[in-house]
């Protein structure tokens, strides 16, 4: 009996973890993308009176690599719709969603 992925759970989100992620992606193969959390606040973030538990901040650093994919050449996505299958999240929140 062949096994099916159904979902694949990733540990960093660097160049070499959103690259699979990417791949997983082309492949019709939704991610779940996790990285560290901040330790501080960027301006802009503080602008928008965020602070370091809200969810966009905890989950900035996959976020921005997973938007960096649509930038990168050559394209990692076949289609930059494809980067919907990839959830950004961090190892403090998420990581027991890897079970």
């Amino acid at each position: 009996m062949r096994a099916r992925l159904q979902r694949v759970g990733i540990i960093g989100s660097g160049v070499m973890g959103s690259g699979i992620a990417a791949q997983l992606a082309n492949a019709g193969i939704p991610s779940l993308l996790l990285d560290i959390v901040p330790k501080e606040l960027t301006e802009e973030e503080k602008a928008k009176g965020l602070t370091l538990e809200d969810k966009a901040v905890r989950n900035r650093i996959a976020n921005d690599n997973i938007n960096l994919l649509a930038t990168q050449k050559p394209a990692p996505l076949f289609e930059p719709a494809g980067a919907s299958l990839i959830e950004a999240g961090n190892m403090e929140d998420d990581f027991d969603r890897l079970a």
